[in-house]
């Protein structure tokens, strides 16, 4: 599809931004401490698109009304044919990817992604198995969010345009306002995302700003402000020149916005806002045309091959970033991988682009459509990808019937609730009421709280209490961002929440088990706990864990196809990893001074110089610092004895 302005008038600057767009999110994705603001790469694609393809729309109401339908089959062909292709072919080899080079824990999680790209639900798919975009959970198949979105709107925004201008004669004017209320709406979605709150949790959805991230409902207004800026062009038809300092200085805010540290706008909808306006500005006035040719020119091959790259871009750096298969020796620096990554990600996707995205929309454009050639189509691009995304789930599921050689993970507590999810990156909490309890005890924290879940229930019961478990992976207890930790603000909102919560039911007794490291903040932690012992005299604060000193391979499972790691049962404690020991001690003695209460689980795992990880009953422990259920069920007599003088 070539870009128009005008008739037969191709815009080689739009192109331009494309290529910068796809340059910034790999680059982002490569190392998102340098190039923090890149992912804003993903918010201009939404205003090119809207450009691009709001002429495509507007063109299937230029006929009368028994022929719109027509062509509006005819639009969602060349959608299919413009997009389909090139996905099946990065989703094809991303399975291959998957199988042989990554985690078999993984595989599940990463092939039920694809398979809800391939449903045109890749933004629900990231919401689930991915969380929050900016948190540590990394998603090989992330990316395809955005084209889901992209995907819904095509689909809905011509249909709905179709029963509002039912038997109506055509009028850009009526589209243009229609286009103006959308982005009105949406915008104030978009920006005030707590207004859909009260629908979000009828569907179990807690936190309305990271599905807001995800969702086509927030995201319109982007697309049809794109769209606003093709009526505009069209209608103020520009033909003088503005001033080049003009030009010059649009692009040096929009160059300074992209590449502010990112905890300056945080991951609002601020900066997305900012980007689009700009971005909008950048198209009407051409200013990408002020580049130098032979930084224009690189600028549009990269344009050109833009979606074919930025498809493929995600599962190799995701291989080069993570897989145990490519890494070089011992070292953790992945710099040369991800190099190679990039290099490749160049190569493939231009073979991508010529071989299999050019060619399918140009014999798309030069011959009529036949319902053989869709069954082709749909079989190349559907029925392949899904089918080899659910034989790998199956195959997970059945241990690969013998091929997976890696020692069984044992269980995590915070897993075992199918009713409840009590690691959860959002509310509410999970209760478990005793049927003559009269005080509740609370358990805080983050994964490492979640681990004792179970045991903190059973010693509960044991004790005669109610148990309410709110915790939150990769979340310390905080109630406010410091400067020199980034939280993402859902961390903080369920901290929140959580205060509220006690303040209005005022537990007899709070719990919190987090991971102190030697680089925690312990100023902010040490004021969340002071908060919290005004308003609930009984705090019980658990120091961390013994610390096992091969957590790069300990229960780390491997790719199929490596020898499997088998991780001896015990150390000596003198070979412990005792980096973190210090700062969980130093809280702790806080803790103490100021009249909170520690408890320290060390003589249940060491003892005689040595430390121990397995038992008769198995594991007890799931890596490096975490227990299984088996080692945290060692703790329910010593947390029962505490209990029991409440």
């Amino acid at each position: 599809m070539y870009l128009m302005v005008k008739k037969n008038k191709y815009r080689y600057d739009i192109q331009a931004l494309r290529g910068f767009a796809v340059l910034l999110v790999i680059l982002f994705h490569a190392n998102d401490k340098y190039f923090g603001h890149g992912y804003l790469g993903v918010d201009i694609f939404f205003i090119i698109s809207g450009f691009v393809v709001t002429p495509l729309i507007s063109n299937i109401f230029k006929y009368r009304s028994k022929e719109r339908f027509k062509m509006l089959i005819y639009f969602y062909q060349s959608r299919l044919y413009r997009l389909a292709p090139a996905l099946a072919f990065t989703l094809v080899l991303s399975s291959v990817i998957i199988f042989i080079s990554l985690n078999p824990n993984d595989h599940i999680r990463f092939s039920s992604q694809g398979i809800a790209t391939l449903l045109l639900l890749g933004n629900i798919g990231a919401y689930k198995y991915s969380g929050n975009y900016f948190s540590g959970n990394p998603n090989l198949l992330v990316h395809t969010w955005s084209l889901s979105v992209e995907e819904q709107i095509y689909f809905i925004l011509p249909l709905l345009l179709l029963l509002l201008f039912y038997k109506k004669i055509f009028s850009k004017k009526i589209i243009l306002r229609t286009y103006l209320f959308v982005t009105s709406v949406s915008l104030i979605f978009f920006i005030f995302p707590v207004i859909l709150q009260p629908i979000y949790s009828k569907f179990g959805i807690h936190l309305a700003s990271q599905i807001s991230f995800y969702s086509s409902l927030t995201r319109i207004w982007q697309f049809t402000l794109g769209g606003i800026g093709y009526f505009l062009v069209n209608k103020l038809d520009l033909k003088f020149k503005l001033p080049k300092y003009f030009n010059f200085t649009l692009l040096l805010v929009f160059i300074w916005i992209l590449f502010l540290p990112i905890y300056f706008f945080s991951s609002s909808s601020i900066s997305p806002f900012f980007i689009s306006v700009i971005v909008l500005l950048i198209i009407i006035f051409k200013t990408f045309e002020i580049f130098p040719i032979f930084i224009y020119r690189k600028l549009i091959w990269l344009g050109d091959r833009s979606y074919s790259i930025y498809l493929l871009h995600m599962p190799l750096i995701y291989l080069a970033k993570y897989s145990r298969l490519v890494s070089i020796g011992s070292c953790n620096n992945r710099t040369i991988q991800v190099t190679i990554a990039l290099i490749f990600t160049l190569i493939f996707g231009s073979l991508s682009y010529s071989q299999i995205e050019n060619r399918f929309r140009i014999n798309f454009a030069d011959q009529k459509f036949a319902i053989k050639s869709l069954l082709i189509l749909l079989i190349l691009t559907f029925i392949i990808p899904f089918s080899l995304f659910l034989s790998i789930i199956v195959g997970i599921r059945h241990e690969y019937w013998g091929l997976n050689r890696n020692v069984p993970t044992p269980a995590i507590a915070s897993t075992l609730d199918t009713n409840c999810a009590r690691d959860s990156e959002s509310g509410p909490p999970c209760i478990y009421l005793h049927s003559t309890a009269k005080v509740t005890a609370l358990l805080i924290g983050d994964s490492h709280a979640g681990q004792l879940s179970q045991a903190f229930i059973n010693a509960t019961k044991r004790s005669n209490l109610n148990a309410v478990v709110w915790t939150h992976s990769g979340c310390p207890v905080q109630f406010q961002k410091s400067s020199t930790e980034l939280l993402t603000d859902s961390c903080i909102g369920i901290n929140l929440q959580m205060k509220d919560w006690v303040n209005k039911n005022k537990p007899g007794l709070i719990v919190i088990s987090q991971f102190i490291k030697d680089d925690s903040n312990q100023e902010e932690l040490r004021i969340a706990l002071s908060e919290l012992k005004f308003l609930v005299p009984n705090l019980l604060l658990i120091e961390n864990n013994p610390i096992f000193p091969d957590g790069k391979d300990f229960m780390v499972s491997r790719p199929i196809f490596m020898k499997p790691y088998l991780p001896p049962k015990s150390y000596l404690k003198s070979l412990m990893d005792t980096r973190d020991v210090g700062a969980s001690n130093n809280l702790a003695k806080w803790a103490r001074d100021n009249g909170i209460e520690t408890m320290n689980f060390e003589s249940l795992f060491c003892n005689s110089g040595i430390c121990n990880r397995f038992s008769q009953s198995g594991w007890l422990y799931r890596d490096r610092d975490h227990l299984s259920v088996e080692g945290a069920n060692l703790t329910i007599p010593q947390l029962s004895r505490y209990m029991a003088r409440l």
